[in-house]
């Protein structure tokens, strides 16, 4: 985990915070806001661009989030714009900063205090602001997403990719002065701008240094002043007149198309990884129709009574973390947004990780000293683990503060009838079958009716590879059955979901808890099985010897939840255009040497229009969030909420894409 560092500030005597790092001030002593409008806003004719702007979202970036004053102005300036424009066909804005050294919630909560004007945008920034490691965290705000790119811009700008050519179109360049913060004001980050903004894509900076103008020139942007703000004589601004020059695409063989100008898309599946496509899709604009072969949705293993809520974390795979606590976050940042409009039981009262074995203990301590941050992951004792607890523990462990359980049955329903409220189609009883791409369009046969959609999406767990696209995909099905007991004085003194090589999680207000869960590899069984519902409870005992309170569990009533999961070996779930293996498989036979002898390789074949959400196993309450959105961005060729290098880790190809880098055949 790649930790950041964050910002020690004072304040001066005119009350503006200053950076001691840099010694230099986060804004202008005159006014601050005013600056913010007069050379950003103003500086790049934002209001004016926006009346002729032809496409549904306008991306900003910025050099340097620092106290986020630029973004509150320009999202409650897009706010008025909305309101005053509401049949404007620009729909969204993305405002994309880089920050290396950011300042925590309680600092911004206190310099937002002094704009009382931004109060709703500041308390839904800094009730989910928990910047904790380096890489892409996206916040919401209705129609405006906030990424921000923690840590240094060299590395987090290589980070976007080809991906983002050509895609900004307005640049507020605003680090510290660039002869306190050279980092951020040359060569590389203006050559990285160059390549990423629109063509006739402008830029604005309260500096008119000359090297700052020589530079970005040189990279070829057409460079002009005008009067600076307050005491500052001039401040520059400019335009990019022509394309940036098509270069070659830097891994080709994870390339993926964007769907772009398609409207229509039909998502198959009904859990929880469909549940966050379409809401995402829904927010983008979309028209969404989602097809479920049961007779309701969440029947598989989103239908379970309840389910635990918190990084997937190792100690020996430093990406897949990453991935799982940006999608931890991001995850908590959606369920608090949905909470007002749908009822959903659940308690985040945190997760206890039991450490049963001396392996396990030493496996913790190594993941206590990667995270290195304890309002993620923390270490305990076995007094400290019994207190989170509730119930005496013999060992110590973790406890991860922010995890919980929630019911995935009651959120995956309710919120599918929420999204149906707001225009979502949902089709039931209606099962996929060999779609074919003609004209343009997925089409297929249900009931003697042809269906046909634009864009196809197939998130259906683990009957995926009943589809012939999905060939060479290894996934695989995971017989899990959970088993549901009911309480008693002693259980119902748990406080927290406590995970073993197992878990259980705390009263629900049936009265009752969930024990789980079986993992049987390569089985799609649905039956009961009391060989596994004995095993569950048996585990728990097992794992908490000592434990008396295990001991009085009453499992003879025989209630369990079997639900299939898929998954891959390598545990990271797979999300993005759907490859063709056959193609692929003779595009790259010889990937390695073409590497070595720096040739020219082909952009990856896939499926035209047709995408895939898989492989959630069972950590779907913790990714499924974060994988939607990514997939919708990707869809719509919007901005992604996350990395290259983690988006990479997450390719449908990645499996083959690995052996054929190394040189081995597959087959």
């Amino acid at each position: 985990m790649r930790k950041l560092t964050f910002s020690q500030l004072t304040f001066n005597v005119n009350n503006t915070p200053v950076s001691e790092k840099f010694d230099d001030i986060y804004f202008s002593t005159q006014d601050g806001l005013a600056e913010s409008y007069y050379v950003f806003q103003e500086g790049n004719q934002l209001w004016e661009r926006w009346q002729t702007h032809a496409r549904p979202c306008f991306v900003i970036a910025e050099t340097g989030f620092g106290t986020g004053l630029n973004f509150l102005a320009v999202a409650e300036k897009f706010q008025q714009f909305r309101q005053q424009f509401p049949e404007h066909s620009l729909k969204r804005l993305y405002f994309l900063s880089f920050e290396k050294y950011p300042l925590t919630s309680t600092q911004l909560s206190e310099i937002h205090q002094h704009y009382p004007q931004f109060a709703t945008l500041s308390e839904n920034l800094t009730a989910c602001w928990h910047p904790r490691q380096v890489g892409c965290q996206r916040y919401h705000f209705d129609n405006i997403y906030l990424d921000v790119w923690f840590g240094d811009i060299r590395e987090n700008a290589e980070q976007w990719g080809d991906y983002y050519h050509e895609m900004v179109d307005a640049w507020f360049l605003d680090g510290f002065s660039p002869d306190k913060n050279p980092e951020m004001w040359n060569e590389t980050v203006y050559q990285h701008m160059f390549q990423t903004t629109q063509k006739e894509g402008t830029f604005a900076t309260f500096t008119a240094a000359s090297h700052v103008r020589k530079g970005l020139q040189a990279v070829g942007f057409e460079v002009k002043k005008r009067k600076g703000f307050g005491k500052k004589r001039e401040m520059l601004w400019g335009q990019k007149t022509s394309s940036s020059i098509e270069q070659s695409v830097k891994f080709p063989y994870f390339y993926q198309k964007s769907a772009q100008d398609c409207q229509d898309i039909a998502i198959v599946g009904g859990g929880i990884a469909s549940l966050f496509l379409a809401l995402s899709l829904l927010e983008k604009g979309k028209q969404v129709t989602l097809y479920c072969k049961d007779e309701n949705v969440a029947k598989n293993a989103s239908g379970n009574l309840q389910g635990a809520i918190y990084p997937q974390l190792s100690d020996d795979d430093e990406r897949n973390v990453r991935f799982y606590i940006h999608a931890f976050d991001y995850a908590l940042q959606r369920l608090q947004q949905l909470k007002t409009d749908i009822s959903f039981e659940h308690g985040l009262t945190g997760v206890a990780l039991y450490a049963y074995h001396e392996k396990v203990a030493q496996k913790l301590e190594k993941m206590a000293t990667q995270t290195d941050d304890e309002t993620l992951f923390k270490l305990c004792n076995a007094d400290e683990l019994s207190e989170k607890i509730g119930l005496n523990v013999v060992h110590g462990g973790a406890f991860i503060p922010s995890g919980g359980w929630l019911s995935p049955v009651q959120f995956v329903q309710n919120t599918f009838a929420y999204l149906q409220s707001k225009g979502v189609k949902i089709v039931l009883n209606h099962e996929v079958t060999q779609p074919d791409f003609k004209e343009g369009k997925w089409m297929w046969q249900h009931e003697g009716k042809t269906f046909k959609h634009e864009v196809l999406v197939l998130a259906n767990g683990h009957t995926l590879k009943d589809f012939a696209q999905a060939k060479g995909i290894p996934l695989y099905p995971v017989r899990g059955q959970v088993s549901s007991v009911p309480s008693n004085e002693q259980l119902a003194q748990l406080k927290c979901v406590v995970c073993y090589d197992g878990y259980i999680t705390p009263i629900s207000q049936a009265g009752r808890h969930c024990i789980g869960a079986s993992h049987l590899r390569d089985s799609a069984e649905t039956h009961f099985s009391l060989h596994e519902h004995h095993e569950n409870i048996a585990k728990l005992q097992k794992n908490l010897t000592a434990c008396e309170w295990t001991q009085q569990i009453d499992a003879s009533e025989n209630q369990a939840k079997v639900g299939i999961r898929a998954a891959l070996r390598d545990r990271s779930p797979i999300v993005g255009a759907v490859p063709n293996w056959d193609v692929q498989k003779e595009q790259y036979q010889n990937l390695y040497n073409a590497l070595r002898r720096k040739e020219n390789v082909e952009l990856a074949a896939s499926f035209p229009q047709l995408y895939l959400v898989n492989g959630l196993a069972s950590r779907g309450l913790t990714s499924a969030p974060l994988l939607g959105e990514l997939l919708a961005s990707l869809i719509t060729h919007e901005p992604l909420p996350i990395s290259e290098d983690i988006w990479q880790i997450l390719n449908p190809n990645r499996s083959w894409i690995r052996k054929l880098l190394k040189g081995s055949r597959v087959e």
